[in-house]
């Protein structure tokens, strides 16, 4: 089953891939790098790109959604597999996505979201998922990790004279000594759920709402 979806997003990005004319791609700057993130739909798309124009399949994997990584199958081993296979077939991809550029703001619909992008003459569609994360760090090293919605784990404690304390809170297994415990995160992140080209939405081969 999940060969047949690798098949499957490996045909949907080769059908990208062929629009593209040139594969020469400029490698990102130390300003792309540092601006790596995904606080918003449009942040999130440009650290794909940013990945792609660095040639770091960690950091692509990273873009993606959890439902479409468990959907295709994409571990981090079958990822670097599936993107070298895909670059090899298809060395335009790369170009094509670096050089793609937003044609109008993002259309954002509760945890859903929607980018027009242009390039190489083609339009494309992008949609993405808000996706919410609970970390527990000790150094370097993740000791706990869930992702339990945002609201169930964030809450606000009223203080003295008008005060309020924002809070996070996130289950902690007995094994692990909390003074390893040295950085709490909480957050939602935008990462990408799908993409088609344009023409597919205008035939109706594609839902058309984020």
């Amino acid at each position: 089953m999940a060969e047949i979806a690798q098949e499957s997003v490996v045909g949907r990005a080769a059908a990208l891939g062929i629009l593209f004319f040139s594969a020469c791609v400029a490698p990102p700057t130390a300003r792309d790098r540092f601006a790596v993130g995904f606080r918003s739909p449009e942040q999130s798309f440009a650290s794909f790109q940013t990945a792609v124009r660095a040639d770091d399949p960690g950091l692509e994997r990273r873009c993606l959604s959890a439902r479409f990584i468990a959907e295709n199958g994409l571990s981090e081993i079958v990822y670097l597999t599936f993107w070298d296979e895909l670059t090899r077939r298809e060395p335009f991809l790369r170009k094509g996505i670096a050089d793609a550029t937003l044609t109008s703001p993002a259309e954002v619909r509760g945890d859903r979201s929607r980018l027009h992008i242009h390039s190489h003459g083609r339009n494309l569609v992008v949609d993405l998922v808000r996706e919410d994360f609970c970390e527990a760090w000790g150094g370097d090293q993740k000791l706990a990790d869930e992702s339990a919605p945002f609201p169930q784990r964030t809450g606000i404690q009223p203080g003295n004279d008008g005060a309020r304390w924002i809070y996070g809170r996130m289950p902690l297994s007995a094994d692990i000594d909390e003074r390893r415990v040295t950085e709490l995160r909480f957050g939602r992140e935008w990462k990408i759920d799908g993409f088609s080209l344009a023409d597919d939405q205008k035939s109706g081969r594609a839902d058309d709402s984020p």
